[in-house]
């Protein structure tokens, strides 16, 4: 005959069992999902770091646009050194040597550069100008080229400032950095300088709410 308490031994030893096979299963599973989440975190962040370093690329690829790079018989550089308001398009629409270059919105409109597809064609696409070239679409590398926008800012009594508008993009198309900056060319007083720049973090957002 079996021993009824023996019975209920071996019961309740099995039921220990399974629940600390249970819970070294939810262990398991929990740390999986931790593993797999900072393996996700950590390609975004590296995809993130990868398109604002695009991004820049693309700030430094305008200055020099602006500063002449496409030499000195260039429309395009005449353009920047006299500050012709008229070459600066509304809408971004412009072609040519007029490429990428936009019209002042005064407030409250909505500017330029909220307004339009920072990844569009009618951005400019890095190099264009200036000759640059910047390695793409392998391994760490930006999936494509970054684009800018230029804007001439009001300037009575002053020497021109650009505000420039670029937007870099990860080792992934979906990951996207807006870069924005002042920049005054040089004259005979004064040498080139960027006045200040900014991550348009929201830009996402503010270009969706125009559409």
């Amino acid at each position: 005959m079996r021993n009824p308490r023996s019975t209920r031994e071996q019961g309740a030893a099995l039921v220990t069992v399974l629940f600390l096979m249970l819970a070294v299963l939810m262990m398991s599973a929990s740390s999986t999902r931790a593993s797999l989440a900072a393996v996700k975190s950590a390609r975004y962040e590296r995809d993130r770091h990868i398109a604002h370093q695009s991004a820049e690329v693309a700030l430094f690829d305008a200055e020099r646009d602006i500063a002449g790079a496409a030499g000195p018989a260039s429309p395009r550089t005449a353009i920047f050194v006299a500050a012709n308001a008229s070459a600066f398009v509304a809408g971004c629409t412009g072609t040519g040597e007029h490429t990428g270059l936009c019209r002042l919105v005064s407030t409250p409109g909505v500017p330029a550069w909220q307004a339009l597809d920072l990844a569009g064609p009618l951005s400019v696409e890095y190099g264009r100008f200036t000759g640059a070239t910047l390695p793409t679409g392998a391994g760490l590398l930006p999936s494509r080229p970054p684009r800018y926008i230029v804007e001439l800012l009001e300037h009575p009594g002053a020497d021109p400032v650009y505000r420039i508008t670029a937007i870099g993009f990860g080792a992934s198309d979906a990951a996207r950095v807006v870069l924005q900056s002042y920049y005054r060319r040089a004259n005979a007083t004064a040498p080139a300088k960027r006045l200040g720049w900014r991550e348009v973090a929201n830009w996402p957002e503010l270009h969706a709410a125009t559409l």
